[in-house]
């Protein structure tokens, strides 16, 4: 039997470069109604996700930069599965990045831009299908999320 598999604590450093964004993570999370998720996979990473009406899956992704602390990543995805052909289509872009000594303020525009640049997405702005992905759940993440 494989003993179950652990995820390492995240490190403090990230932990407390976190806490200083967390207020503007969270209440940029709570007007939009977007599921906040905080190191996902073992991540240094907050991902701000929800369902699109149009189909699929969005994140908007706060990154820690292992080298350069003081700064976040900001990035955007949304992705739209074909369940039955087991393959992906997606598109992704940089936002920008946030220095955490600037204004929060700054952090938020950054977080309403990457919203607005997905709410702009189409299908038709989506690359070509990735796949086939095996090893697949049966059924879609994405149920769970919410609607946007």
């Amino acid at each position: 039997m494989t003993p179950p598999t652990r995820l390492t604590p995240v490190p403090a450093e990230i932990v407390d470069a976190f806490r200083a964004v967390a207020p503007t993570l969270e209440e940029f999370a709570r007007q939009h109604d977007l599921l906040i998720e905080r190191y996902r996979r073992g991540k240094p990473a907050w991902e701000l996700r929800f369902a699109r009406r149009v189909g699929g899956e969005a994140v908007i992704t706060i990154s820690y930069r292992e080298r350069t602390g003081h700064v976040l990543d900001v990035s955007v995805i949304w992705w739209v599965d074909d369940w039955p052909a087991q393959t992906r289509r997606l598109r992704s872009e940089k936002v920008g990045v946030y220095d955490r000594r600037a204004a929060s303020s700054e952090l938020r525009q950054q977080l309403a831009a990457g919203l607005a640049m997905i709410d702009r997405w189409t299908p038709a702005d989506l690359g070509p299908p990735h796949g086939p992905f095996k090893a697949w759940p049966n059924s879609p993440a994405g149920a769970t999320l919410p609607l946007r």
